[in-house]
């Protein structure tokens, strides 16, 4: 289990350096991003072409059924980002790349569904600007669930909204924040789009370009989570056993009659 919980610590990073470290570590990983985006940009190109050009699937275009895969997708991005930042710089061992190698969680998957199927209810119900606000509120409760979970250290629900307390101002204002840029960014290159001369590949295109935005925007919030989880939890990377300072600084960081 993760070390002690700092819920009544005051100390916290601010948002404006979780935003540098997480931009700092995308720019310092530019391989792994593209070789997990490109196929999510593809495959969106891909079927938002066979549903222009196919009119046996027109009625499949705005089927909720395409949101929901790309938000699993998108949950497969977030947990592989997280990882990648929990072990950046760790010393090869086999602790490390178990948990390198690791699957999704399927309780992460689970989360993953159950806030998309809150959007699909409230799509229905509210405003967009609405939406954003109450779902990044929801989302942001228990923002350092995920991240343990990527850890292999599972919080509960509960351990998970004291111990990112302090910080979810911070995440309900990225995670928001986030939103809104995709959001302007699909108008933005919608428009682009309609100022080019038609051509059948322009919408495709556009689908790609949106799901790059969105992972470079959840590269963000990932490296943000995975920043914060070790903050408030006190989470060390695995060590080799044969490390001369093994779980040394966990152990500073215990509070007396810390677990």
């Amino acid at each position: 289990m993760t070390a002690e919980l700092y819920a009544e610590d005051e100390s916290r990073p601010s948002l404006a350096f979780l935003i540098v470290d997480a931009i700092a570590f995308w720019i310092r990983n530019p391989l792994l991003f593209w070789v997990v985006t490109l196929p999510i940009a593809g495959l969106a190109a891909l079927v938002t072409y066979a549903l222009d050009t196919n009119h046996s699937l027109v009625a499949l275009r705005n089927h909720w059924g395409w949101d929901f895969l790309f938000a699993l997708i998108y949950a497969l991005f977030l947990d592989r980002w997280i990882k990648a930042s929990l072990l950046d710089g760790a010393s090869p061992c086999d602790e490390v790349d178990n948990l390198r190698r690791s699957i999704v969680s399927p309780r992460f998957l689970g989360l993953t569904t159950a806030l998309f199927l809150l959007a699909l209810v409230m799509a229905e119900l509210a405003y967009v600007e609405v939406n954003i606000v109450i779902w990044s509120a929801v989302a942001a409760l228990g923002a350092l669930y995920l991240p343990s979970l990527s850890a292999a250290e599972p919080l509960s629900l509960r351990q998970a909204f004291a111990s990112g307390r302090p910080v979810q101002a911070h995440f309900f204002l990225l995670i928001a924040g986030s939103l809104a840029i995709s959001l302007l960014a699909g108008v933005g290159l919608e428009r682009a789009a309609d100022e080019l001369p038609y051509k059948a590949w322009a919408p495709a295109a556009v689908a790609a370009a949106q799901r790059v935005v969105d992972c470079l925007l959840l590269a963000v919030i990932g490296n943000a989570l995975a920043s914060a989880f070790c903050d408030r939890t006190g989470w060390q990377q695995p060590e080799p056993d044969d490390h001369p300072y093994r779980n040394m600084g966990l152990a500073r960081r215990k509070k007396p009659g810390g677990v």
